[in-house]
């Protein structure tokens, strides 16, 4: 299953991003392959760029407690989170705001200051795909 999730994040990245789309199916028997996320922008509207330097993908696996709340902080790559388990929110500083549960995706803001919590009463899972530049942070902590 993990090698699966790690074929169809890796794909959603190295694929070109056209547009936000629902979920599609498609049928390359015995391979049943969905897109969970096709984006050219990130949940609060930022536009994506990449960042200078040698390219890098990167595919985080973050657990998080119960209330476990980040500090403010920006991501200067595009990204895109999975929710495997629990509930995941994140709010900009200037107040918009994403809820988000298990079995859900979406394209991580993009040099917008922002922070995220677990909201929920069970430990949270999340994964984390981004493309970014050998040697550069894919988190800045603001605060």
């Amino acid at each position: 299953m993990q090698r699966f999730l790690l074929l169809v994040l890796t794909a959603v990245i190295s694929i070109p991003i056209v547009a936000c789309s629902p979920k599609k199916q498609t049928s390359l028997e015995p391979v049943v392959v969905e897109t969970l996320i096709s984006t050219t922008e990130s949940w609060n509207g930022d536009s994506f760029k990449y960042p200078r330097g040698q390219a890098e993908m990167k595919l985080e696996k973050i657990t998080a407690q119960p209330r476990f709340k980040t500090p403010l902080h920006l991501h200067p790559q595009p990204g895109i989170i999975y929710v495997q388990r629990g509930t995941l929110y994140c709010e900009t500083s200037k107040g918009k705001s994403l809820t988000v549960t298990a079995g859900e995706s979406f394209a991580s803001s993009q040099d917008t200051v922002h922070f995220c919590q677990n909201n929920g009463d069970e430990e949270m899972v999340v994964f984390s795909a981004s493309a970014g530049a050998k040697d550069k942070k894919t988190t800045i902590q603001t605060e």
